[in-house]
């Protein structure tokens, strides 16, 4: 049966308006899987990760995204994260910042075996007083000998006021301070017997060396 003209003409009219609409469909969604030109690149979660699990180069990859989707201290290359615990939950698709991950450690560079042991310490002004990379000797309060000698000061935390949360008391109760030393295995043992009956280990003493010349 032959369509009368109108119809044809209407129909080829029909037909040339879909695909002119699926072109343009086609063009919208290949624009959308593209990366944006210009885009930053960023390194992004393939899977949700845990806390601590340690990255895999399977676990991230590099996308391109608009700079105004870039969070601030975004990471741009997967060495920067392989071989790194997560510092916390990763997503799926999330972009990563220094942040996500452990980039150092209270050890980081000290001879392989040390261990950081945590030395709170009574008096703030002590702990206000040293700062990471101090060298100090520990001494009982007891007799005043030298438990360890010459150890390193790789974190300091200053104590923080808080209130006491006690009936009747007022002002505020200060936490205290206190220090993390790098210790060998053995030096850690001689600390953790100095402290004896004081498990807060508080009544131990300091000295600080003298900043070397240059």
């Amino acid at each position: 049966m032959t369509l009368p003209r109108r119809t044809r003409t209407l129909l080829r009219r029909l037909l040339a308006a879909l695909l002119a609409a699926a072109a343009v469909g086609g063009t919208a969604y290949a624009a959308l899987g593209r990366p944006p030109e210009g885009g930053v690149a960023v390194v992004v979660a393939t899977r949700e990760v845990p806390v601590g699990a340690v990255l895999s180069s399977g676990d991230v990859t590099v996308r391109r995204l608009p700079p105004d989707a870039v969070p601030v201290a975004a990471l741009s290359e997967p060495a920067e994260v392989v071989g790194r615990p997560a510092a916390a939950v990763l997503s799926e698709g999330e972009a990563l910042t220094r942040h996500d991950v452990r980039t150092g450690s209270l050890l980081a560079g000290q001879p392989e075996g040390s261990v950081a042991v945590w030395l709170p310490l009574a008096d703030p002004a002590v702990a206000e007083a040293l700062s990471a990379g101090d060298r100090v000797d520990v001494h009982s309060p007891v007799d005043g000998r030298r438990v360890v000698e010459d150890v390193l000061v790789v974190a300091v935390r200053s104590g923080a006021s808080s209130s006491s949360g006690l009936i009747g008391g007022g002002g505020l109760a200060r936490e205290a301070g206190g220090v993390w030393l790098a210790l060998s295995s053995e030096h850690a043992a001689a600390v953790a017997a100095a402290r004896g009956a004081d498990p807060s280990g508080a009544a131990l003493l300091l000295a600080v060396h003298a900043a070397p010349h240059r």
